[in-house]
C-alpha cells in the first residue's frame, strides 16, 4: 500500500497542494502509509507537516528517513500532538488546518507547496462522522477552489454505502485499495481528469445510493424481525432455515441452533406443526412454492395451525407466509408464527358461554328480558312470552314499562347502571289479556367492551306461590288459634277438676259412707280421672303442635324403665285376666342416653291401647337393638303384639291422625280423646324414630316403633354376662374402692359393675375431691379418670404420691378413653399402677381388683 500512496501523490500533483484522505482501521498500516506519504512529499520538493503522538511519530520517522537524503529529511516537520492539543485545545483536522500558518512560519520561503497528511482512525467505540465533517469543509475551501484533485482511499469493506456517498460528495475520487492499484492517473492533470471523473462520480453516486437504500431496507427488516413479538423464521430460496428471532426461541423453547440450516419440514416436525400442507417450502424454489400454494411473490397467505412447545404445551398459531425478493430473483421466504392460543381459548370460552347462556335463556322457567339503556326490549325467552302473552317480535323495541302495572322502570335501570346483580321488590306484570301476575325481579348488567349497554331482567312468576303461601299462613294461624284455645280451655277445666278429684279422694277416706254412697263417690273419682286424662292429652298435643316439646335426654336404665311402665298397666291387665309379657334381647345394653319420660309415655299409650282392645289372651312386648347409621347411636326396636280384635286394613292409615279413635269402626266401648296415637307418633318422630302397624281383624295387631338412643362412653355387657363372670377362688378382700369420675353415666356404670363384683365404692367427682378423700380415709384401690374438671387425674396422682397417707399408698388404676400409642406409658410414668381403656371391660376390671387383693395379701 505504501507504494500505491507514493504513486498516488505523484498522480494528483501533491507538490502543488493536492490532497489525499486515507481512512484506516489498522495502526501498523497507518504508520506505513504515513511514512510513504511523507517520503513522496519530501522527494517532490514540498514541505510535509506530520502531527501525531510521539509513539506514532517515532514509527513514521523510523520508516521514512532511511529512504531520504539529509535535504529531503529537512522537508518533513514532526509536531507533537500532545503539545498541539495543549496549545489549541483540540486535535481534530479542522483545528490543524486553521493553525497551519503558525506551523509554517518557521519555514517561510521554503515550503515548496505545503502538503498536509489527513488521517482518520476509527474503531467500534468511535465514529468517523465528526472528522469527515471537518474534512468536507477543508476540501471545499482549499482543494476544490484551487482546481486541485482530492482523492479518498479506504480498505475494501470497511465503509458503509452511506459513508461512501458522503465521501464521494466531498472528493473528486474515492477508491479502495484494490481499485487504487488499477487506476492510471499518470500524466494527467487535475483539470483533464475532472470531466471523466464527474461522469464517473454520478454513476458511482447512483450505485452507492441504491446500495445504501438496499442496506437501509435490510437493516430495517432486521430490526423489524428482531423486535417482533411474534416468532419469525427466514428461509432461503432452497427452503433452508436461515434465521429465527428471539421470540421464536422464547415461545417454542428451542434454541436457533436446533433449526438453522435445516428444512422447513424438519422444523415442522420438531415443533409438532399440524394444519399446513407439505408444499409450503419443500419445493425446489420459493417461487414455485409460492405459485403452488397461492402465496405469490410479495403477497402473504395466512393459515391456522397447531403446534407444541419444547415441554409439550399446546399452541394455537396463525401462520403468515410471504416470499421475499421478486419474481426474477427470489430471496427466500418468511413465516410469522403468531401465538393465538389465548385468543382461541377465549374464543372457545366465549362460544361455550354463549351456548350456555342461550340454553339457559331458552330453558329457563323464569322470564328473561334483555333491555337497552333506555328500557326498550332487545330480546326475550319463551318464558317471557308465556308471562306476557306476546311473541318476542311483538315486544322488541317497546318499553318494558308497558307491561308494568306496579313498580318503575327508572328504578330498575338505575340499579342496573351502577350495580351488579340486584334483586328488586315484587312488581305486577300486565298480560295481553288484561290479567296480572305478580313477579319477583332481579337484574344483571349487559357489558360489552367494558361498557354497560343495558341489562337483563329476570322475572319469576310468584302469583301461585304467593296464593299458596297466604293459604298456608292462614291455615297455620287457624291451627295455632285452635291449639291456643284448646290449651286455655284445658287449663280452665283442669283447675276445678283438681278440686273435684282431691275432695273425692278425701271423701273416700272418711268413715260413715254406706255402700251405695261409696259406689257413687267411686264413679265420680273414675269419671274425674278419665276427664283429667283427656285434658292432659289435649295439653300435650297442643304443646307438640306448637313446637314447644323438647327432649330431656339423660342416662337411663332401659330394662328398669320399661319394667316400670309395665307396673303401671299391670293392674288393668289383671282386671281383664290378660297375660302381660316382656322380652328384652341380651344384646340390648342396660344403660342408654334418651328421654325416659317420653319413652314411658309412648309405651303406656301403646300397651294401654292393646290392653283396652284385647278381651282374651294377652299383650306381649319385645325390645331389641340394631346398628344405627349415626356414629355413637343405637336404634332401639319395640314391638307390641296383642291378641285383640284387630283393625281393618283400610282403617290403619288413619290411626295416627288427631282425634281418630280405634273403635270408630265398631260399637264404641271405650272412652278417650282420640289423641293418644297422634301424640305417640309425634313423640317417636321427635326421638328420630318411626312407627307402623300390622293388623288383621279377629287375630290381633302388632305395633312396632324405633327410636334413636345415644351410646354412653363405655362397654356394656348385659346383666346375664355380668352374672356369668367368674367368682374369685377365695372370699374377696373387703377392698375400699374410690371412683374418681366426673361423668354421670360412667359413675353409674362403675357403681353397678363394682356392686356386681361384690365391692362397695365411694365417688369423687374430680381430682381435687379424690385428693381430699384419700387424706380423710383409707382406700385400697382408686379408679382414676385421667380427664376431669378442676384437677385432672395426673395432677391428683402426683399429689397423692408426693404426700402418701400414713396407712400407705393406694393401688391406682388409670381409666381413660385415650388409646393412642404411648398413653399407657405416660400414665405409668405419672405414678399410676395400671391402665384401663374405655369402654370399660368388666372382665378386665375384675382382674385388676384381684391383682389389688393379691398385693394386699402379700403385704399382710
Amino acid at each position: 500500500m505504501s507504494e500505491r500512496i507514493m504513486e498516488l501523490n505523484r498522480m494528483v500533483n501533491v507538490s502543488a497542494g493536492g490532497h489525499i484522505l486515507y481512512l484506516y482501521d489498522d495502526a501498523d498500516q497507518y504508520a506505513r502509509n504515513a511514512a510513504a506519504y511523507a517520503v513522496s512529499g519530501a522527494q517532490g520538493g514540498g514541505l510535509t507537516i506530520m502531527i501525531d503522538h510521539q509513539e506514532q511519530l517515532g514509527s513514521i520517522r523510523a520508516l521514512a528517513e532511511p529512504a531520504l537524503s539529509e535535504e529531503e529529511r529537512a522537508r518533513i516537520v514532526y509536531v507533537d500532538a500532545d503539545e498541539f492539543y495543549a496549545s489549541h485545545g483540540s486535535f481534530d483536522y479542522k483545528t490543524v488546518v486553521k493553525h497551519s500558518g503558525e506551523l509554517l512560519a518557521p519555514y517561510e520561503g521554503n515550503t515548496g507547496g505545503m502538503r498536509t497528511w489527513a488521517q482518520i482512525a476509527w474503531d467500534s467505540e468511535h465514529s468517523v462522522e465528526s472528522e469527515l465533517e471537518h474534512f468536507e469543509e477543508l476540501s471545499e475551501r482549499t482543494v476544490h477552489n484551487a482546481g486541485l484533485l482530492s482523492v479518498c482511499a479506504y480498505r475494501s469493506g470497511s465503509l458503509s454505502a452511506a459513508l461512501q456517498i458522503k465521501l464521494l460528495r466531498s472528493h473528486d475520487y474515492i477508491m479502495t485499495d484494490d481499485e487504487l492499484s488499477d487506476t492510471d492517473l499518470s500524466g494527467r492533470s487535475a483539470g483533464a481528469l475532472f470531466p471523466s471523473l464527474s461522469a464517473q462520480r454520478e454513476q458511482e453516486e447512483l450505485q452507492l445510493d441504491a446500495q445504501e437504500r438496499l442496506e437501509a431496507s435490510a437493516r430495517q427488516l432486521e430490526r423489524i424481525i428482531a423486535n417482533n413479538l411474534d416468532p419469525v423464521a427466514l428461509f432461503d430460496e432452497e427452503g433452508r432455515l436461515v434465521k429465527v428471532n428471539e421470540a421464536f426461541e422464547r415461545i417454542f423453547g428451542w434454541p436457533a441452533a436446533e433449526f438453522v440450516g435445516r428444512g422447513e419440514r424438519q422444523l415442522r416436525e420438531r415443533i409438532g406443526l399440524h394444519g399446513v400442507t407439505d408444499h409450503w417450502l419443500d419445493l425446489p424454489s420459493v417461487k414455485e412454492a409460492a405459485e403452488e400454494s397461492g402465496i405469490g411473490i410479495g403477497r402473504a397467505r395466512q393459515i391456522e395451525a397447531t403446534a407444541r412447545t419444547r415441554i409439550g404445551e399446546p399452541l394455537d398459531l396463525l401462520l403468515t407466509s410471504f416470499a421475499l425478493g421478486d419474481a426474477d430473483k427470489p430471496a427466500g421466504c418468511a413465516i410469522i408464527y403468531r401465538d393465538i392460543t389465548d385468543f382461541r381459548n377465549s374464543d372457545r370460552r366465549l362460544r361455550e358461554s354463549i351456548e350456555r347462556y342461550t340454553s339457559l335463556k331458552k330453558h329457563n322457567h323464569d322470564a328473561v328480558f334483555s333491555i337497552d339503556r333506555e328500557g326498550r326490549v332487545i330480546n326475550t325467552n319463551p318464558a317471557a312470552q308465556n308471562l306476557t302473552g306476546l311473541k318476542t317480535e311483538d315486544m322488541i323495541g317497546r318499553l318494558f314499562a308497558e307491561w308494568m302495572s306496579e313498580g318503575t322502570l327508572e328504578d330498575i335501570l338505575r340499579e342496573a347502571a351502577i350495580g351488579d346483580e340486584t334483586v328488586h321488590p315484587s312488581i305486577r306484570i300486565r298480560r295481553a289479556d288484561g290479567s296480572e301476575s305478580e313477579v319477583l325481579t332481579s337484574t344483571a348488567p349487559i357489558i360489552v367492551g367494558g361498557e354497560r349497554v343495558g341489562c337483563y331482567v329476570l322475572a319469576k312468576d310468584i302469583t301461585e306461590h304467593k296464593r299458596l303461601l297466604i293459604e298456608k299462613q292462614t291455615a297455620e294461624e287457624m291451627n295455632q288459634a285452635k291449639s291456643e284455645f284448646l290449651a286455655v280451655m284445658s287449663h280452665e277445666i283442669r283447675t276445678p277438676m283438681n278440686g273435684v278429684i282431691a275432695l273425692t279422694q278425701l271423701l273416700l277416706e272418711t268413715d260413715g259412707l254406706n255402700d251405695e254412697q261409696r259406689e257413687y263417690v267411686e264413679v265420680i273419682r273414675r269419671s274425674g280421672d278419665s276427664l283429667l286424662g283427656i285434658v292432659n292429652d289435649i295439653l300435650d298435643f297442643s304443646k307438640i303442635e306448637a313446637g314447644k316439646t323438647e327432649l330431656q335426654n339423660e342416662p337411663m336404665n332401659l330394662r328398669e324403665d320399661v319394667a316400670r311402665s309395665f307396673d303401671i298397666l299391670l293392674a288393668d291387665a289383671r282386671d281383664k285376666q290378660l297375660e302381660l309379657g316382656l322380652s328384652v334381647a341380651p344384646r340390648v345394653p342396660d344403660i342408654v342416653v334418651s328421654d325416659p319420660n317420653k319413652l314411658r309415655r309412648i309405651l303406656i299409650n301403646l300397651v294401654g291401647n292393646a290392653i283396652k282392645y284385647t278381651e282374651k289372651g294377652g299383650v306381649f312386648v319385645s325390645v331389641d337393638s340394631e346398628r344405627s347409621e349415626r356414629e355413637g347411636h343405637l336404634r332401639l326396636v319395640f314391638r307390641i303384639r296383642d291378641t285383640g280384635v284387630g283393625i281393618p286394613q283400610e282403617q290403619t292409615q288413619y290411626l295416627f291422625d288427631p282425634f281418630y279413635q280405634l273403635d270408630n269402626f265398631m260399637t264404641r266401648k271405650s272412652e278417650g280423646s282420640g289423641l293418644g296415637l297422634a301424640i305417640t307418633k309425634r313423640l317417636i318422630e321427635l326421638m328420630d324414630g318411626e312407627i307402623g302397624v300390622r293388623s288383621k281383624p279377629g287375630e290381633g295387631s302388632v305395633f312396632h316403633f324405633t327410636i334413636e338412643a345415644t351410646l354412653p362412653d363405655f362397654d356394656q355387657r348385659p346383666a346375664d354376662d355380668l352374672a356369668s363372670l367368674p367368682l374369685p377362688a377365695k372370699q374377696p378382700v373387703a377392698l375400699r374402692v374410690l371412683v374418681a369420675e366426673d361423668n354421670r353415666v360412667n359413675q353409674l356404670v362403675m357403681e353397678r359393675l363394682l356392686g356386681r363384683l361384690g365391692y362397695e365404692s365411694d365417688l369423687a367427682r374430680d381430682g381435687q375431691e379424690a385428693v381430699e378423700a384419700v387424706a380423710r380415709r383409707r382406700y385400697d384401690v382408686i379408679l382414676m379418670d385421667v380427664r376431669m374438671p378442676r384437677m385432672d387425674g395426673f395432677e391428683a396422682v402426683r399429689r397423692i404420691r408426693e404426700q402418701p397417707p400414713e396407712w400407705g399408698s393406694p393401688y391406682i388404676v388409670a381409666v381413660t378413653a385415650n388409646a393412642m400409642q404411648g398413653d399407657r406409658q405416660r400414665c405409668l410414668d405419672a405414678g399410676m399402677d395400671e391402665y384401663m381403656n374405655k369402654p370399660i371391660d368388666a372382665k378386665r376390671l375384675s382382674e385388676l381388683l384381684h391383682e389389688a387383693e393379691r398385693r394386699i395379701r402379700q403385704s399382710e
